[in-house]
């Protein structure tokens, strides 16, 4: 088992119309929005402790590379050694995107079979 495996962190649904989703994820699932999170294009909702977060983003407006559709999800992994594990990936022939730093955190892309993208995340420091 590599020093570098991740954990699921957060999950995205792509929506092609974000308020009636987030009225939809509320009012009929019952799930309580995290206002603190929440952005034009995006809405969160408020985990319970042991569980992973998730929210709803416009897809027309995702700006995450391979221009994800509605009704697609995009997952990201957690891990403390981000620079590593792409380090790890490269050199085993896989193809990750660069580093970037976003206000959640610094994250990459890779490629995955079907057309998945999966996301490598570390999380800013506490």
């Amino acid at each position: 088992m590599s020093s570098t495996r991740a954990a699921v962190n957060f999950i995205i649904f792509c929506v092609s119309d974000l308020e009636a989703s987030f009225k939809y994820f509320t009012e009929t699932l019952g799930f309580e929005a995290d206002l603190t999170q929440n952005s034009p294009v995006f809405r969160s909702f408020a985990s319970r402790e042991g569980t992973t977060p998730f929210g709803l983003f416009l897809a027309s407006e995702a700006a995450i590379p391979g221009n994800p559709q509605p009704g697609s999800v995009r997952i990201y992994f957690e891990t403390d050694k981000l620079e590593e594990m792409r380090d790890e990936l490269v050199a085993k022939g896989a193809e990750p995107a660069a580093i970037e730093v976003q206000p959640f955190g610094s994250i990459f892309h890779i490629p995955a079979p079907d057309g998945h993208l999966v996301t490598m995340l570390r999380p800013p420091a506490q």
